[in-house]
């Protein structure tokens, strides 16, 4: 999701389960729970799901449920657009539906364009995306996009707070991602022992890493392991992957082997010598 106080501040990569079907052979992958709105003091706003992972082929349609939830005494209204997700530079980049080439977003069909959610309700509304018959994005976002702004405090500013679902496709086994040397940031005594990795996806198809870094002492034994935050990696895009590990390890030399796992059992390996003196 992303909330923006007028522009964008920030897209979530919280996982939920779609409440959506999925047409023409899409398929829908199991996710986690929603995400909220950056909002005053005990209250929030939601949407669900955040984001939707699906697989299919080009020319294929699909639809889904967005429901947002405004948990506030406050009354909001939300215009519905889509953007398509677009990565320069290994960032991502939200474009304005139709502005790009092959552009996804622009065949979005909102059930309805305009949304009132009253305070403590919620509200759904259906989309439904279809592909062009070839297209190079891979990322679109349907859009509650806040027409009214939220009272943060009588001494700040007031903001307008949109949110967002992120919705991938993967067409193709194409799946491809390259990693910088794995490195070592010892323990402090404001810091624990961290690692950290750069990945970059490389081919044509989102790829969801699932890391983790063994650490090994001298004689070669497991000593510990701690996993890597999952991030979703659009086509080209680059993201810092780090992991910390909190235990004691003794005084020594040891190797950490950090190992990812992406698309049908593809593996990134690498490993960084480090010392605890």
């Amino acid at each position: 999701m992303y909330c923006r106080p007028a522009i964008l501040l920030a897209i979530s990569a919280v996982l939920v389960c779609p409440s959506g079907a999925f047409s023409q052979a899409f398929t829908k992958i199991p996710q986690q729970a929603p995400a909220q709105a950056a909002s005053p003091a005990q209250a929030s706003i939601s949407l669900s799901p955040a984001i939707v992972l699906a697989q299919g082929a080009f020319g294929q349609s699909l639809s889904q449920t967005l429901t947002i939830t405004n948990q506030t005494p406050q009354e909001f209204a939300f215009e519905m657009v889509a953007q398509d997700v677009v990565v320069k530079d290994g960032k991502r980049e939200f474009v304005a539906a139709g502005e790009t080439e092959h552009s996804i977003a622009s065949s979005a069909v909102f059930s309805q364009k305009s949304v009132i959610v009253k305070p403590y309700t919620s509200a759904s509304v259906d989309v439904r995306f279809t592909l062009p018959t070839f297209t190079k994005i891979r990322a679109v976002v349907a859009v509650f996009q806040g027409t009214n702004k939220i009272p943060t405090s009588k001494s700040s500013v007031s903001m307008l707070a949109s949110l967002g679902t992120l919705i991938t496709f993967n067409l193709s086994d194409n799946t491809n991602a390259e990693a910088t040397p794995a490195k070592v940031a010892p323990a402090s005594d404001a810091a624990n022992l961290s690692f950290k990795q750069v990945l970059t996806n490389t081919g044509t198809e989102p790829i969801l890493p699932d890391g983790v870094v063994a650490i090994l002492d001298a004689k070669g034994s497991l000593v510990g392991k701690s996993a890597f935050p999952s991030q979703r990696l659009l086509p080209g895009e680059k993201l810092d992957y780090s992991a910390e590990y909190a235990e004691h390890l003794d005084p020594g030399d040891y190797k950490a082997i950090c190992t990812f796992q992406y698309g049908n059992g593809k593996t990134l390996t690498s490993e960084a010598a480090f010392n605890v003196p």
